[in-house]
């Protein structure tokens, strides 16, 4: 008798806790996604042969989903990136709020290393507001600018505008909590 009574406690124990992994665990969905950005800084001479852009870039950021569904949003990312004139190398990093529909928010972080023009790396989601709260997620990221010809004489503290980049999020992988998610549409 207690053996069984023991047996029927373990299969309660596992089953709830189970049904209670099943609502924290979390779906992935894939996305692509593409950030159209001008953005402005400074320049700065920080060692022979190398470069500091220190400045920020702004944007659109159109999302695609598998079943072909567009949405969009703005985007405002702080951006560090040193500069090899000789080399051409380049290596990048920043942080990215991206406001959605409704004054949500989306927070990011991102680094990349290539030649000046071209950088490629990783963007990862950290967190957000909202329905976004405990939202987590990665991507390849490639950006590309027209910043090679705009660095090559400029003395150092001089003012940067860049008219026209791209960033592309070519395989934008996230989950939100199901728990959470569910939590957050009862409260609307």
């Amino acid at each position: 008798m207690m053996v069984r009574f023991t047996q029927l406690l373990c299969m309660t124990w596992t089953v709830l806790l189970l049904g209670c992994v099943a609502r924290v665990s979390a779906t992935s969905t894939s996305v692509k996604a593409v950030i159209s950005w001008a953005g402005q800084g400074q320049v700065f001479h920080i060692a022979t042969g190398t470069r500091l852009f220190l400045g920020s870039f702004e944007g659109v950021i159109y999302v695609e989903t598998a079943e072909g569904d567009m949405h969009e949003g703005f985007v405002r990312c702080p951006v560090s990136q040193q500069i090899n004139t000789e080399t051409m190398a380049t290596a990048g990093s920043g942080y990215c709020m991206i406001i959605v529909e409704g004054g949500e928010t989306i927070f990011a972080q991102w680094s990349c290393a290539g030649k000046v023009g071209g950088c490629q790396g990783e963007f990862t989601i950290t967190g957000g507001t909202g329905r976004f709260e405990h939202i987590t997620g990665a991507s390849p990221l490639v950006i590309r600018s027209p910043l090679r010809a705009l660095i090559s004489d400029m003395s150092s503290g001089s003012t940067l505008q860049v008219d026209h980049g791209i960033a592309m999020l070519t395989d934008l992988t996230y989950q939100i909590p199901a728990g959470h998610k569910r939590q957050r549409e009862t409260k609307n």
